[in-house]
């Protein structure tokens, strides 16, 4: 006989008990002496697929045999699109009928069905299909909550079964109430909502009007984060559901993801732009990583669905609200008394958060109303964020009229024309306008603070040299003025007035720079265009007469100890070429022939067109060796000159008079008078030919 093993006669006993160890259902007893409020000690749960029916459990053991009771740790249960049972025994103790009413109070729910099992005959009723999938008209008791009102017999007993289907989570939390009790709560948690609801818009509303007053981002912030999260507060508590869609359920969720991360995107923003300072490379991502996150969470409704969104709600209100409390008390441990209330707020705010979270699902009931408290603490974190800026501004002077001065300067300078910046003596930006951003291509201040920050003012320099000299000139002369060659933030350049004091350090103020920027790059450009028509010559592109003379009276006032040259050119055949082919041929040949002569001429060289068909070569530095050297290249060069026009090939001859300009004490157009005098000399000895002045020599 094969023996058989220990563990097989544990099985067969375990196989033969299974019945007796399924769950006990126990009653939960009402009584006269029960309180106006009560909440179920046995209560049972099940998780089943879509399909399953209440004839199912009821026909089937081993459904009826799977519930299990609701615990502390059972309190949340995890869903993914799946339903969950719940089942209740409610015994009426009394010798009298009794009604109570029965509160599901998790507003977001998205299915909820009721149904009543008598026991004795097994009969099926269904008392309430509810939950956000429904329009708000077809609940049985008009509530933020689901209520269902449940009718007693004497000594009646039966069974409840709640159907819950919901995305994420489904709390187990149910409560019994006694009609008026229930009336009397409903409307004090409907005054004290609507009080809270009232405050925060109050605070957004005080927040936009400061924004339009002072042309402050962080007050716009504020106020469109307070307006959010009272709509957050107003979907939580089921009161903007009947108030504002209820014929269109099916956004009300949607509509809880999409202002959560618009609360907390205007959360991040605001402490960003009240800390005022720029951001070290790993602040900077965090707060970029933050406006990502909050971003998804708001577009979450067309992205995600389920479980996943709830989860990526709650990360989101650890990871943001996490980072900014460690970012503020960076700040306040570096000395910045705002970054310590910003702090505070932050920390209790998120204390908050995750206490009314709990308290939504519900936690804590046993113990307080926990969300009534943590409202009023975060309506209190409201009031430190919002009123930390009027506490600093208050900080300033007590003096109103003072006060009223400083709004109007601070609303002159930033709506100046002009580009106007207030820096300390080290060269950090304290502040600039709009226009000052508008000149250098920043959209904010903040941008044009970090980059200042990172590479410093002559990072606006196009020439780094001009900054050393002008912040040596301005530490000098206490003022200074230049234009300047600047850089925008793209690196493209542009010209600049550039108007800056120095105003001194006092007993209890630092030393400080004021000034202004004017974007002259128009004028610039103007001047330039109308310079370059008054020194060059219209037909050719060399330079004219004017500027030749204006360039030799220049070296005679500078007496330069070695000598210049001055060769005066003559063409030989352009009046025949100009009057046989007309003007447009003898323009044609004048710019061909100036950019002939231009070829191989040294960089500090000047040619110009003076009239007609004469040209002057002013050379800097030659003596008279060196000038007929120059002369003879430029014979040399017109002789390969050969002149193109319609089809015709011509050929040029030239003419050089040369002058040395020396320190014989005449003006510039004597000198240009005798090389004219030197070049017509040469004309009456044939073609191509150079003749150098001499004194005395006729000038006619």
């Amino acid at each position: 006989m094969v023996p058989v093993k220990p563990w097989l006669y544990v099985l067969m006993l375990w196989l033969v008990s299974w019945p007796l160890l399924a769950t006990q259902i126990e009653s939960n007893r009402l009584s006269a002496d029960s309180t106006s409020k009560t909440g179920l000690q046995y209560l049972y749960y099940l998780n089943t697929t879509d399909d399953v029916s209440l004839d199912d459990i009821l026909a089937d053991p081993a459904y009826s045999h799977s519930f299990q009771p609701v615990n502390g740790d059972k309190r949340i249960l995890i869903s993914d699109h799946q339903p969950v049972w719940f089942k209740v025994r409610l015994r009426n103790t009394t010798k009298q009928a009794a009604t109570w009413l029965m509160e599901y109070n998790f507003p977001m729910v998205d299915k909820l069905e009721v149904y009543q099992v008598d026991r004795a005959s097994n009969n099926i009723e269904l008392l309430n299909r509810t939950g956000n999938d429904y329009p708000f008209s077809e609940r049985a008791l008009p509530y933020r909550g689901y209520v269902t009102a449940l009718n007693f017999e004497p000594e009646q007993e039966f069974d409840l079964y709640l159907r819950v289907e919901d995305a994420a989570i489904i709390p187990g939390d149910i409560t019994l109430w006694q009609s008026e009790a229930f009336i009397s709560v409903q409307q004090g948690n409907a005054i004290f909502d609507g009080v809270l609801s009232g405050i925060l818009l109050m605070l957004a509303l005080h927040s936009f009007i400061l924004f339009y007053q002072l042309r402050q981002r962080q007050r716009l912030y504020q106020g469109l984060f307070f307006g959010c999260f009272a709509m957050v507060l107003a979907i939580l508590n089921g009161l903007a559901f009947p108030l504002f869609w209820p014929d269109n359920p099916a956004i009300n969720l949607a509509v809880l993801y999409i202002f959560a991360g618009l609360s907390l995107l205007c959360l991040n923003l605001f402490i960003r732009a009240r800390l005022e300072q720029p951001l070290s490379f790993f602040w900077h991502k965090v707060h970029l990583f933050n406006n990502l996150l909050t971003l998804s969470l708001l577009f979450s409704p067309l992205l995600i669905d389920g479980e996943w969104r709830f989860w990526l709600l709650l990360g989101t209100i650890i990871v943001v609200l996490g980072t900014n409390i460690l970012l503020t008390l960076h700040y306040a441990i570096a000395g910045q008394k705002s970054a310590r209330s910003l702090a505070l707020a932050c920390f209790f705010l998120l204390m908050s958060a995750a206490i009314l979270t709990m308290a939504q699902l519900g936690y804590f009931k046993q113990l307080l109303e926990w969300h009534y408290l943590t409202l009023l603490l975060i309506l209190l974190c409201m009031t430190v964020i919002h009123f930390s800026l009027d506490h600093i501004h208050s900080e300033l002077t007590t003096d109103h009229q003072t006060m009223l001065e400083l709004t109007k300067y601070k609303t002159l300078f930033h709506q100046a024309a002009e580009g106007l910046f207030v820096g300390n003596a080290e060269g950090k930006l304290l502040d600039a306008n709009l226009a000052l951003l508008q000149i250098l291509g920043y959209q904010q201040i903040s941008e044009l603070r970090q980059d200042v920050g990172g590479h410093g003012m002559t990072r606006f320099y196009a020439n780094p040299n001009d900054r050393q000299d002008f912040i040596a000139q301005l530490h000098k002369f206490g003022q200074q003025q230049a234009e300047i060659r600047g850089l925008r933030a793209d690196r493209s350049p542009f010209w600049a007035l550039l108007s800056a004091r120095l105003v001194p350090a006092t007993a209890t103020e630092p030393a400080f720079i004021h000034g202004s920027v004017i974007d002259i790059s128009k004028q610039k450009l103007a001047y330039e265009q109308l310079s370059y028509q008054a020194n060059h010559d219209a037909v050719t592109g060399l330079y004219n007469r004017h500027f030749i003379l204006q360039q030799l009276t220049r070296s005679l006032y500078q007496g330069s100890k070695r000598n210049s040259s001055l060769l005066f050119i003559d063409i030989a055949q352009f009046n025949d070429i100009n009057n046989r082919l007309g003007h447009s041929a003898g323009d044609s040949l004048l710019k061909q022939l100036g950019q002939q002569l231009a070829q191989n001429l040294a960089p500090a060289d000047m040619l110009a067109r003076l009239e007609k068909d004469q040209f002057a070569l002013l050379s800097p530095g030659k003596n008279a060796n060196e000038a007929l050297v120059i002369a003879y290249r430029l014979v040399d060069q017109v002789k390969q000159f050969k002149f193109n026009w319609q089809q015709q090939q011509l050929t040029i001859s030239i003419n050089i008079g040369i002058r040395v300009i020396d320190n014989s004490r005449q003006d510039s157009n004597s000198f240009l008078i005798q090389a004219a005098a030197a070049a017509a000399s040469a004309r009456e000895k044939g073609q191509n030919r150079i003749h150098l002045y001499t004194e005395p020599m006729a000038t006619s």
